[in-house]
């Protein structure tokens, strides 16, 4: 009798087994990103890169990306890489415009000049009055193989006045440019310049 009430005042019986708990399920598997899918990356080599919403000049703008920025790239289509900026957007740039990372590193051919940036050789030379309207005028200049100015366009000219924006375009036109190096060779490029009055 006294073993029974031991055993109903809860003595020394050991404590129930924990139930067991459930298998682990197997590792779900790691989702494709983007950037596993991609072909590597390029940093733009120009002061201001449009990204386009198709391999065209005539495509519309989707994008700007500066100089410096490392893009995505997915696919390449002649003289167009399709790219992921860092926000996600995708779009289309000129691959003379942007360097591969790693391609500076790579070996080069004997004689062979590195990759480079553009750099002036003689840069406008601007005509300051006190006098007029004020406000920015910006040019988007192109710029051939030689470091030659060969177009001019006027983007934008807060101040309204045409004959500053033929100025600023005046200007750009007598720069002269070292023109950036890929793969061994002077590439064109826009070149935008901003002219303050």
């Amino acid at each position: 009798m006294c073993l029974l009430v031991l055993a109903s005042c809860g003595g020394n019986t050991p404590a129930p087994a924990p139930a067991p708990e459930p298998a682990p399920s197997a590792p779900a598997p790691a989702a494709t990103t983007p950037e596993a899918a991609a072909a590597g990356t390029v940093r733009v080599n120009v002061s201001t890169l449009n990204v386009r919403d198709d391999a065209s000049v005539s495509a519309a703008i989707v994008g700007h990306v500066r100089r410096g920025e490392r893009l995505t790239l997915i696919a390449e289509s002649g003289d167009w890489l399709h790219v992921r900026l860092h926000d996600g957007t995708t779009g289309w740039v000129s691959s003379q415009l942007v360097v591969r990372d790693g391609e500076a590193a790579r070996s080069k051919r004997a004689g062979c000049p590195s990759d480079s940036a553009y750099s002036f050789v003689n840069p406008p030379k601007p005509s300051f009055a006190e006098l007029g309207p004020h406000g920015m005028v910006v040019v988007e200049a192109t710029v051939d193989a030689r470091g030659v100015v060969t177009a001019t366009r006027v983007i934008s000219n807060d101040t309204h006045d045409s004959s500053l924006a033929a100025l600023a375009e005046r200007e750009i036109r007598g720069a002269r440019f070292a023109p950036p190096i890929r793969n061994c060779v002077p590439r064109p490029f826009f070149f935008t310049y901003k002219r303050a009055f």
